[in-house]
């Protein structure tokens, strides 16, 4: 089941019969205020489930799920929701008259579709899912297609909704929306003194708003909105995507692998992080495109000769032309930039890695370790060893 987890897919299993009223839904039906709910509709379908049978089913939401077997035991493998396009609005609003839904729950809906995973129906998903059920059943494995007849109940639908107290919603979602923006704003600035202030606020937790009654999916939806935002948040703040592209990818994993609510929130307050050390180590806002260039070569380049004239020539341009204009848009001379970016170099592999010092050096283009372990003193006030033992936080101007 890590494939449905990685894919962001709902799943659970329960035992048969089942006499538990189980979500399946994610909680969809109770939060708009309707019944039955999708475990009542599949009742008669799990009394007379056969072995080596997946059972597709829809309902009037269009919300998709997947049914099955577990091999020698009495119990029901749940796979969804899932959508495989998105409801038009013509749709969502014609489902909301028929089941008269008020314009607050037909938001809610919304909502509830946008946290959903689309799985088209070509996808690689259903073969995946048919392979596991040869493997459990043999090749036999048949398909029966279930549209529930959804008669949802006059009792529940004649209950009022809830009153709506439309100013305080208002003032909720402003204040949701203020820190999110002061978040992205700080990371875009590279401000992490303020961003440690936001994330330590007593307003945080407002910021994850419960949409689904899983709560460890809701925070991980949460979770992969917010790394798009701050992926963008660090682009504004001059980080070139070379950069964000490889954080941005290790986070969604990350995302996928989470097993609690406490995990998430960690992971989130260490995603903002990052993003904006990102900005504080590689923004390059003001400056042009060779001068982008030449700092994104040195940094790919660390461990080979550097210096005005190769990068020049690497440029196509005037050494002296290039030198005056490097210092110019980033204040430091091309040899004091190189010269920074080895250290911050030698000092991440000393706290991450194992390596010699010499190695180390070699790693970062110094061919003599003694000129190398001078040059760290002068910079970071400690001897290489000194500085690994001590595990100091990486600050280097």
């Amino acid at each position: 089941m890590q494939v449905l987890q990685k894919s962001g897919i709902s799943h659970q299993e329960f035992a048969l019969p089942a006499e538990e009223e189980l979500e399946i839904d994610g909680g969809l039906r109770r939060q708009l205020g309707v019944t039955p709910s999708v475990f009542e509709g599949c009742r008669a379908p799990f009394q007379n489930m056969e072995p080596g049978a997946i059972y597709h089913v829809t309902d009037c939401f269009y919300l998709h799920y997947l049914f099955f077997l577990l091999p020698g035991t009495p119990r029901c493998m749940a796979i969804g929701p899932f959508l495989t396009m998105r409801p038009l609005d013509r749709q969502i609003f014609e489902t909301a008259e028929q089941y008269e839904l008020s314009p607050a729950r037909i938001h809610l809906l919304e909502e509830f579709y946008s946290s959903l995973p689309q799985i088209a129906d070509n996808s690689p998903f259903y073969a995946m899912v048919y392979c596991l059920c040869e493997a459990l059943y043999g090749p036999r494995v048949e398909v029966r297609s279930i549209s529930l007849d959804d008669a949802l109940s006059s009792t529940a639908l004649s209950s009022a909704p809830e009153d709506i107290d439309l100013p305080t919603v208002m003032r909720r979602l402003e204040n949701r929306y203020r820190l999110e923006d002061e978040l992205l704003q700080a990371v875009a600035d590279g401000n992490r003194t303020r961003l440690h202030q936001l994330l330590h606020g007593p307003d945080i937790n407002m910021a994850v708003e419960p949409r689904l009654a899983d709560p460890v999916r809701n925070i991980k939806n949460y979770c992969i909105v917010l790394n798009t935002a701050l992926r963008k948040a660090a682009q504004y703040g001059g980080v070139h995507p070379i950069y964000l592209d490889d954080l941005s990818r290790t986070f969604a994993a990350r995302i996928e692998q989470l097993p609690t609510t406490t995990d998430a929130q960690k992971l989130i307050s260490e995603m903002s992080d990052e993003y904006c050390l990102l900005v504080q180590r590689y923004s390059a806002i003001g400056c042009s495109l060779p001068v982008q260039t030449a700092m994104l070569y040195v940094r790919q380049h660390l461990a080979e000769p550097l210096n005005l004239r190769t990068i020049a020539a690497v440029l196509n341009c005037n050494p002296s032309y290039f030198s005056a204009r490097f210092k110019k848009e980033t204040s430091q001379t091309l040899t004091a930039f190189i010269l920074q970016e080895r250290i911050r170099l030698a000092a991440n592999l000393l706290l991450t890695t194992r390596l010699q010092i010499q190695t180390v050096a070699q790693h970062c283009g110094f061919l003599d370790v003694n000129y190398f372990s001078r040059i760290f003193h002068q910079t970071m006030g400690c001897s290489p060893t000194e500085y690994r033992k001590t595990g100091r936080s990486l600050h280097v101007s």
